[in-house]
């Protein structure tokens, strides 16, 4: 198992639009972590480089920067981890 933090934000919209989605193994307020190893991650990695990338103007898509913001730093989260 290899764990990673991440922000909420980004991970309960990803799972409020019904994606596949890691298991939480851990939580607090504003965190979450997840085994970067779940055959879900890779979709949850996708979606986090599509909201970084191509929301460059998130009040544009009415998701706002802080979801584009929480979005980036999952997707930097979870790819420092797959890299060790």
């Amino acid at each position: 198992m290899k764990l990673t933090r991440i922000p909420k934000r980004f991970f309960d919209d990803h799972f409020e639009r019904g994606l596949p989605t890691p298991q939480v193994v851990k939580s607090t307020s504003m965190h979450y972590w997840i085994d970067v190893t779940d055959p879900s991650v890779p979709d949850l990695l996708d979606d986090a480089d599509f909201y970084r990338t191509e929301m460059t103007n998130g009040y544009a898509y009415g998701t706002g920067l802080g979801l584009q913001r929480s979005a980036e730093a999952t997707y930097n989260a979870i790819q420092k981890e797959l890299q060790q």
